[in-house]
């Protein structure tokens, strides 16, 4: 069994015990943070990919760059719909 199994289980365990809650209020705001996040980089990668077509060759990390912040953007919104399952569980 990997730690992060571990983990799972003993997470799954508590919650259905009813000993792991966590007050709405706080995921409701975590949510609202990383949506937030997730439109700041959408941002940042829009700014990135007119770099990249401005300066072209002069910019060889450009779609580097690119490439890990969409990366990034799609891992912090699968953590806030992973929020909002936990959220709904709780209720």
């Amino acid at each position: 069994m990997s730690s992060d199994d571990l983990i799972n289980e003993v997470m799954d365990g508590l919650k259905r015990e009813g000993m792991l809650m966590i007050p709405d209020d706080f995921i409701d705001q975590l949510i609202i943070t990383l949506h937030a996040n997730v439109t700041i980089i959408k941002t940042m990668t829009e700014l990135a990919e007119l770099e990249t077509k401005m300066l072209g060759s002069l910019l060889p990390t450009g779609s580097r760059q690119v490439e890990s912040l969409k990366n990034l953007s799609i891992k912090i919104a699968e953590i806030a719909f992973n929020v909002e399952d936990v959220r709904n569980d709780q209720r």
